[in-house]
């Protein structure tokens, strides 16, 4: 999928249009995602909310699993997540995801075996310096598609 194709993609679903995600990455089962600092992205004190940090990170998790190709024939269903607040940002942020061919075999192997196939996916998100905001686990689980 082109970077084009993913961003039309995502800018049908209304909440990721308001928050202004975009693109600057993206390959097989790898995505670099831009959350912009706007108004609407920023609290109080002018820095981007927790929550958006959130999202941005919680939406490349789930791209990077979806856009791999050795699990295109399986869904992927978000279990929960985690995230850690290290630093702050008034600028825009991106969230960095990749999925290993160690999480691949992982979840193919667990699922052949009659087993629960599930991964935890990291995303590190940094400012435009390249510092820590956030690092973010988002737990899935798999299942053959029906």
């Amino acid at each position: 999928m082109s970077r084009q194709e993913l961003e039309k993609t995502l800018g049908r679903v209304p909440f990721l249009s308001t928050l202004g995600v975009r693109v600057e990455e993206v390959k097989p089962g790898a995505v670099v995602l831009r959350l912009p600092s706007t108004q609407g992205n920023r609290n109080f004190d002018g820095v981007i909310d927790a929550a958006a940090v959130f999202a941005v990170g919680q939406l490349a998790a789930a791209v990077a699993l979806g856009t791999h190709p050795n699990l295109v024939d399986l869904e992927a269903l978000q279990k929960g997540a985690s995230i850690k607040y290290v630093g702050t940002s008034k600028k825009d942020i991106t969230a960095h995801a990749e999925v290993t061919e160690e999480m691949v075999s992982a979840i193919r192997s667990a699922l052949e075996g009659g087993e629960k196939g599930q991964v935890e996916m990291p995303v590190q998100v940094l400012d435009g310096h390249g510092d820590d905001v956030a690092e973010l686990t988002a737990l899935f689980g798999f299942r053959f598609k029906i």
